[in-house]
């Protein structure tokens, strides 16, 4: 994380110098288009204690997508994105796993508990719609900072699991349920269980440089959601957050 925060900055700060030449940037009241990509370090936060979804960490994913930008006045402007961002996060070790995954005939709110790797992968299609306030630099360097609500549609959801380990009835592991370790390497398809829209809050700062009569610039922003991403409760109660890192490229008119 901390390598390629740096390898950012000086991307952008070689930027600076290339072009700190170059036409002026554009009034803020124009229109723009424009393509970004980066990284996204999602997190799932909450779950009220439930042992399904607590004790999660931050996993990282791709985010990339089309951008757009409408000025609103000489330090304002409107901007809506269409993004593919993979979210979700992580749970390594000794954890809980649904007894009614193992035994059906288990009672409902049943555990088990094991040590090994669990990744959820909740892949969305989102859009976020912000106002920009604008603080330019001088003609051809601006910072920015932003804030608004997203909408995420979910595409589709897996959980992956890796390791092998004794299975126990409690976690204190006093009670195993088979004496000899058990595989935990499978990808199963969650989709059905999470909820297809998540709404939220986002917001950021970040850096534009022109490039010529378009730009090239650094966004880093954080959002979270508000919406729990279970259908139902006893799956856990988990919100989506992440910080999405990104570069893009925007075209004036």
């Amino acid at each position: 994380m901390k390598k390629l925060s740096g390898t950012l900055f000086v991307l952008v700060c070689l930027t600076s110098v290339m072009f700190s030449q170059s036409s002026p940037l554009k009034s803020s009241t124009d229109f723009s288009v424009g393509i970004m990509g980066g990284i996204n370090i999602p997190r799932l936060s909450g779950g009220n204690g439930n042992e399904l979804s607590r004790d999660y960490t931050s996993r990282s994913g791709p985010a990339f997508g089309l951008t757009a930008s409408l000025g609103l006045g000489p330090h304002f402007a409107l901007t809506a994105d269409l993004l593919y961002s993979s979210e979700g996060g992580k749970r390594n070790g000794f954890q809980a796993l649904d007894a009614s995954s193992i035994n059906p005939q288990v009672p409902a709110g049943t555990y088990f508990y094991a040590d090994f790797k669990n990744q959820s992968i909740l892949n969305y299609a989102e859009i976020p719609v912000m106002v920009k306030y604008i603080i330019p630099f001088n003609k051809s360097q601006k910072v920015y900072v932003d804030f608004g609500t997203y909408v995420g549609f979910l595409l589709n959801a897996k959980q992956k699991t890796s390791g092998s380990s004794i299975m126990y009835a409690d976690r204190a592991q006093t009670m195993p349920i088979v004496e000899t370790a058990q595989s935990f390497n499978a990808s199963t398809d969650i989709t059905s269980d999470i909820n297809t829209v998540n709404f939220g809050l986002t917001g950021g700062v970040g850096f534009a440089q022109s490039v010529n009569s378009n730009e090239i610039f650094l966004d880093v922003r954080g959002a979270y959601g508000l919406t729990v991403i279970q259908k139902e409760s006893q799956n856990g109660n988990s919100h989506n957050g992440n910080l999405l890192i990104d570069l893009g490229y925007s075209l004036h008119f």
